[in-house]
């Protein structure tokens, strides 16, 4: 199975990172312009998933951990997974749901300005048709707020392939938070000076950023592995897509930590940018989580 990028998928990857690095940077995630989601629909990323656009789950894959390097709202993902699975689509924004503590209860994330929220199950989609219409509050991860909604009648996606899909795009956006952090951590190694060198230039920071180098790029090989199987349709791509979304998850949880480690003193505060990668990394574990007992059968 070839992985290497062909030139379209190269030229969307290149683009997406230029549009995210001039209109949305990691910095400016807890402070998001409010056109942005208009700004996001314009360039199409919100409907690049649906079934007219004819990409294949690589290509998506590759748009989608640019999207997450920049910590893109949560709500793309919801968005992008209604459009491809639910026949008539949807125009406009969809939230991403969570199950709450108590039963007939759901949490969900990125609701402003939805109009539906769409749920993760291992075996489905579900999606509710709701107002944005309850109180919002944060979460850990500054960027996402969230609000508690009852089930409602919900409209179901049986397609074995729908749930994979979001958890894929979940995947991806974990790969680029943990890409994010790696950057950060060897632009700022390069910059602060101690003892008149570059940190960067001692031995015990050269090995941190190099176990964040080959976290990230373990990751986004499983990554495209999975997508790959997914366009293919192999028996297994639900075990290789619930591996790239544990290698992903661990990824981004160790170079957001790692990061803060190599910023030292600033890294541990609100005003720094670290803490951003970490806290998106630790909200992503919650979304479409990987499958303990898929990776962990007995062997046949």
């Amino acid at each position: 199975m070839d992985l290497t990028l062909n030139d379209e998928q190269e030229a969307l990857r290149t683009a997406t990172a230029d549009w995210c690095r001039d209109n949305m940077a990691l910095e400016d995630a807890r402070w998001r312009a409010p056109g942005l989601w208009a700004e996001l629909e314009a360039m199409g990323w919100t409907g690049m998933t649906a079934p007219g656009m004819d990409l294949d789950h690589a290509t998506e894959a590759v748009v989608f951990c640019e999207l997450g390097r920049s910590i893109a709202p949560i709500g793309l993902l919801s968005t992008a997974a209604a459009n491809r699975w639910f026949a008539d689509g949807f125009a406009g924004k969809v939230a991403l749901a969570l199950p709450a503590d108590e039963p007939g209860d759901m949490r969900v994330l990125d609701p402003g300005g939805s109009a539906a929220v769409l749920m993760w199950q291992a075996d489905k989609l579900c999606l509710f048709v709701t107002p944005d219409d309850a109180p919002h509050a944060p979460t850990i991860d500054l960027s996402t707020d969230q609000c508690r909604r009852s089930w409602t009648v919900s409209v179901q996606s049986d397609n074995t392939a729908a749930p994979l899909h979001l958890q894929l795009l979940a995947a991806a956006y974990a790969v680029g938070c943990a890409d994010a952090a790696r950057d950060m951590a060897a632009d700022y190694a390069k910059l602060r000076q101690q003892f008149d060198r570059p940190i960067g230039w001692f031995q015990a920071l050269k090995h941190i950023c190099s176990d964040m180098a080959v976290r990230a790029a373990v990751a986004r090989s499983q990554l495209y592995y999975a997508a790959c199987a997914l366009d293919a349709g192999h028996a297994d791509a639900a075990f290789h897509i619930s591996a790239a979304k544990r290698l992903a998850d661990q990824a981004a949880l160790d170079n957001g930590r790692a990061n803060i480690q190599v910023h030292g003193g600033i890294g541990m505060t609100d005003e720094a940018a670290p803490h951003l990668c970490l806290k998106r990394a630790h909200l992503l574990q919650f979304i479409a989580p990987a499958d303990a007992a898929l990776l962990l059968k007995d062997p046949v």
